[in-house]
């Protein structure tokens, strides 16, 4: 009897979804930081300048003047500012923020349960993630079209009489699946005159 097959999850998948959610952290980070500190920072430095520009009227040389006199006092950047940001935008940038955080907390939640998740092979039986066995003889059609790109084979088995249903492979996400795949292509009957696997 052979060994049974056991994919697990690959360190290049667990790779990924770390750097996927340290980025979506850092932009929600990014979002709350310009909402909180950067845009009422902003609205103080436009204010001064926009009640200069009351004052000696916009774009002469005595608005200017008083606008380099004004930053150079209090350390800013010289550059002319845009207008002050509204409620609305600073609103929306703590909204984006917390959405993207969410994002990042599924990512999170997701990278967590899949960790222990398995595809077998026992036997002649597959164990897929959500629990389903599948017996080698049910499965009817094998799919490689996304599997030099993506590491992905899509297989068809038969679930009763008649009734065909979908499931994946994923070498990509499972370190093993290969092996399994290539078990699967073997039970599969050749169904053409010329001996071709119904598998593509």
């Amino acid at each position: 009897m052979n060994s049974p097959v056991i994919a697990v999850i690959s360190k290049e998948w667990k790779q990924r979804m770390k750097i996927l959610s340290l980025a979506l952290v850092a932009m929600g980070g990014w979002f709350l930081f310009d909402g909180a500190i950067g845009y009422p920072k902003h609205n103080v430095k436009a204010g001064v300048y926009e009640e200069l520009v009351a004052k000696y009227g916009k774009d002469t040389p005595e608005v200017a003047k008083a606008w380099a006199a004004a930053a150079a006092e209090r350390k800013w950047a010289p550059d002319k500012p845009k207008s002050s940001y509204n409620a609305d935008q600073i609103r929306t940038q703590f909204i984006l923020g917390f959405v993207v955080w969410l994002g990042a907390a599924a990512g999170l939640f997701h990278y967590c349960k899949s960790l222990p998740l398995t595809t077998r092979l026992d036997g002649d039986v597959i164990t897929l993630p959500d629990g389903r066995k599948i017996a080698l003889d049910k499965i009817r059609a094998v799919s490689k079209k996304r599997w030099e790109n993506k590491g992905i084979a899509d297989l068809a088995y038969e679930a009763a009489p008649g009734k065909l249903q979908k499931f994946i492979l994923d070498d990509y996400k499972f370190v093993g699946a290969a092996q399994i795949l290539e078990a699967a292509e073997k039970s599969l009957a050749p169904t053409a005159p010329d001996g071709e696997s119904p598998s593509s």
